[in-house]
């Protein structure tokens, strides 16, 4: 039986890459349409699109087919054949440059006079990073989720605290298990948060969800510092604690990100993903698990709460 499955998988993992070489090679996607976090200069792109991920590229002849733009920056001269896309980007286009498909831009735009559109403009013009650092709009709302978490976690803790214990009790095992559980539940939450959206009660709940689970994320990281403390009311300096240094680790890489840095504000962004998408899960799943503290076999005695 497994060796029938491994050949199933083996089998379906050829037919996805024989499709996807058979795309590029329809496409003309090559090394030298595509840019990925690095500087390039494309001087010769005789056919095919030209794709730029997270970094910056000069397109100093034109080209026959399109070109992408994903966080990061496109200097364009010449002639475009096709579709000019940006999303979360930069664009600077050049005097007498030709576009003779859409040109669609969700980011920054810089655009001479004398540059013609053959078809449709789209255009949000706005600097993704300035807006992050702008004023500190981000970065205040951050602060301020923090210290409101903050401020409901004390408040939770010291009501639930017997349960809150035995939460963190139940830490010391099985927490790839609540991660993988935690997962599931925000991918299905997700899911009827894309479908209910209209409802207003329901992006809150759900933001008010994810506050919980850094609740308990917090706990987690606090217990590594506070670990052979073993007072009852080690549990409030080990969420203040977990929770400071999480907050540090959002909010000083984004004050320090430098003005037009798209591929270092593509990694923070991914970090940042990863970094609550993994609490959250962790949180929900330790809250899942053990009903909330209220799973009995995970008490020693009770004077160990």
């Amino acid at each position: 039986m497994k060796k029938y499955t491994r050949t199933v998988l083996i089998t379906l993992i050829l037919i996805v890459f024989s499709s996807f070489a058979v795309s590029a090679a329809q496409n003309n996607i090559t090394s030298d349409n595509l840019v990925i976090f690095e500087d390039k200069a494309l001087d010769n792109i005789n056919s095919g699109n030209v794709t730029v991920v997270g970094g910056n590229a000069e397109i100093q002849k034109g080209v026959s087919g399109s070109v992408i733009v994903v966080f990061g920056k496109a200097v364009l001269n010449g002639n475009i054949g096709g579709d000019v896309v940006s999303v979360f980007g930069e664009l600077d286009i050049q005097d007498g440059t030709l576009i003779q498909g859409n040109l669609v831009s969700v980011g920054k735009l810089k655009k001479a006079d004398t540059v013609s559109v053959s078809g449709t403009r789209f255009a949000v013009d706005f600097d993704l990073i300035s807006l992050f650092k702008s004023n500190g709009i981000v970065i205040n709302a951050f602060i301020i989720l923090a210290v409101l978490t903050l401020a409901l976690g004390l408040i939770f803790i010291s009501i639930f605290s017997k349960r809150y214990r035995v939460m963190e009790y139940s830490m010391k095992s099985g927490n790839l298990r609540r991660l993988i559980l935690g997962l599931l539940f925000i991918v299905s939450a997700t899911i009827v948060l894309v479908f209910l959206m209209f409802l207003v009660i329901v992006p809150f709940v759900y933001i008010l969800m994810l506050m919980f689970a850094d609740i308990v994320s917090g706990i987690y990281i606090g217990s590594f510092i506070f670990k052979n403390n073993n007072e009852k009311s080690t549990i409030f300096i080990e969420f203040f604690v977990g929770h400071i240094i999480v907050n540090i680790l959002k909010i000083v890489p984004l004050i320090l990100l430098p003005e037009g840095a798209y591929t270092a504000m593509l990694v923070y962004g991914i970090c940042l993903v990863v970094l609550e998408g993994a609490m959250a899960a962790f949180g929900i799943g330790t809250v899942i698990d053990t009903g909330f503290g209220k799973d009995k076999k995970l008490l020693k005695t009770k004077e160990d709460l």
